[in-house]
C-alpha cells in the first residue's frame, strides 16, 4: 500500500482532485474523493467528472496490484451510469476483471459516505508492450 500511496502522492493530478487511498487487494483498489465546493455543479451535487475521475484512478491502481507500477497504462475507453447525485465524498472500488497482455477490462462501483451506490463504469486500459 505504500508504493500505490507514493505513486499518488508524486502526481500532481492526484493532488489537485484530492485523491486519497483507501484499500488495496489483488485485483481491487479503493479510493475516496472528498467532498468540496469546487467540485459542484449547478444544482449543488458533485459533477459528473467526480465520479469518473475516482473510478479511474481505483482501477489505475487495482491494475498496478497485479502488475507494479506501469505508469504507460492508460485508459482507452470508459462509460459511466450516473445514478443519483452526491452531495459527499465519494469512493470508488476498482476491479480487475481481465488482465490481458495488452489490454485491461474492469470495473468501477462508486459509493457516497452513506453507502448507497451513485455511479457504476466499465473501463478499458492499454498497457505499454514490453
Amino acid at each position: 500500500m505504500d508504493q500505490a500511496g507514493d505513486v499518488l502522492r508524486q502526481s500532481a493530478f492526484i493532488g489537485w482532485w484530492g485523491i486519497e487511498l483507501v484499500e488495496l487487494g489483488a485485483g481491487t483498489a479503493v479510493v475516496r474523493l472528498p467532498f468540496r465546493p469546487q467540485l459542484v455543479r449547478p444544482g449543488g451535487v458533485l459533477h459528473g467528472s467526480s465520479y469518473e475521475v475516482v473510478a479511474d484512478v481505483a482501477l489505475w491502481l487495482a491494475i498496478m496490484t497485479l502488475t507494479g507500477e506501469e505508469q504507460m497504462a492508460v485508459t482507452i475507453e470508459m462509460k459511466t451510469s450516473f445514478l443519483r447525485g452526491s452531495t459527499s465524498d465519494i469512493t470508488s472500488r476498482g476491479t480487475v476483471t481481465k488482465l490481458g497482455r495488452r489490454i485491461v477490462f474492469g470495473t468501477a462501483d462508486t459509493f457516497d459516505a452513506a453507502g448507497s451506490l451513485v455511479a457504476q463504469s466499465t473501463l478499458s486500459y492499454v498497457r505499454a508492450l514490453s
